[in-house]
């Protein structure tokens, strides 16, 4: 009867909290062009994405501050009801978690100075990588022979490698363009080492939720407006980064 109890009041607890007038969302502050602050306010491709959730289903949006190592902590405890930030869907996330489907193709890639480039996954044996913390990059890392220096602000990743006190960054692609074009003495200098796909992460009680979610994510994408949400963000970056 315990068990059968406990059971209950989990799937209760999921069910009030898809009826709830709010979604909470976990979201990290420095991940331009996705997820990022500005004139403190939060914005990008995946704050713009989410909002449309909101709009589409009528709830209002409530947005949670962290760094990108405790997002999915924060969905999986029900601290949140969704994360996102650039994160990854990954066979061993979804072990404990659903996702979204996919907004966003990219892959890690090295950033390093100009001056010592670090060219390949290769080359990562012995260095002192810097990674923000909980990504997946972490085991990429690890896989060749790498010490991951785990971060949570990714900006001061790039302050550090551009100092000397890292040989190397590995992060997405998005992340790796602002670092490049943020410090002159930095650049991309390595192909994509893996392949990833960007998803909202989401508790796996939350099936409707997650269901309008992905109708939102299939709007936008259908229209177009997601593409254009993309290259609108990244030109406004981009040009904020350069000055």
């Amino acid at each position: 009867k315990t068990v059968i109890s406990i059971f209950l009041a989990f799937v209760l607890l999921g069910c009030v909290k898809d009826d709830s007038p709010t979604i909470t969302v976990a979201a990290p502050p420095d991940s331009p062009p996705f997820s990022f602050k500005m004139a403190d306010e939060f914005c990008g491709v995946e704050i713009d994405l989410i909002r449309e959730v909101a709009k589409d289903t009528g709830k209002e949006l409530v947005i949670l501050e962290m760094p990108f190592g405790e997002l999915l902590e924060s969905v999986r405890s029900g601290k949140a009801d969704l994360a996102l930030g650039t994160i990854s869907i990954t066979k061993e996330r979804k072990k404990f978690l659903a996702f979204s489907d996919s907004y966003y193709k990219t892959g890690n890639v090295i950033t390093s100075p100009l001056a010592r480039p670090i060219t390949s996954a290769n080359e990562l044996k012995g260095k002192r990588v810097g990674v923000t913390g909980g990504g997946r990059a972490v085991d990429i890392i690890k896989q060749f022979g790498g010490t991951p220096v785990e971060y949570t602000n990714s900006w001061d990743i790039a302050e550090d490698v551009a100092a000397g006190k890292l040989d190397c960054a590995l992060n997405d692609g998005p992340s790796a363009r602002s670092y490049a074009m943020g410090k002159d003495e930095l650049a991309i200098t390595s192909p994509f080492i893996s392949e990833d796909n960007y998803g909202v992460a989401c508790g796996k009680e939350k099936k409707a939720l997650l269901k309008s979610v992905n109708k939102t994510i299939k709007r936008l994408k259908s229209s177009g407006e997601l593409q254009k949400r993309i290259d609108s963000w990244t030109r406004l970056t981009d040009e904020k980064i350069k000055r």
